[in-house]
């Protein structure tokens, strides 16, 4: 599901968050993340230092570099420390003041 279309510069360094609470079943939590992200090129968007909440709800993220004038797809995967696997996707648009 795409989550969302953000706007930052090459030389920012951003964070974000994903809050899966509503998402989740009661008593279940986020046990693992993947990001992937495309296209990869010269100077690629680079996802960092990720981590999941204490509650297992929310998974935060630092987005780095990129490319001016490129767009690029973070695909998002968590698994559930029920079994579940839920995929998601945010746009990141590079753009220099």
């Amino acid at each position: 599901m795409k989550l969302g279309k953000f706007t930052k510069t090459s030389v920012e360094r951003k964070r974000y968050a994903l809050d899966y609470s509503d998402w989740l079943d009661t008593g279940e939590t986020v046990s693992s993340v993947t990001f992937t992200v495309t296209p990869t090129d010269t100077t690629p968007l680079v996802v960092d230092a990720n981590s999941i909440s204490s509650a297992g709800t929310v998974v935060a993220f630092f987005v780095n570099y990129g490319t001016t004038g490129t767009t690029y797809t973070v695909d998002i995967q968590i698994t559930t420390s029920g079994g579940q696997i839920k995929e998601d996707q945010v746009l990141f648009v590079i753009k220099d003041l």
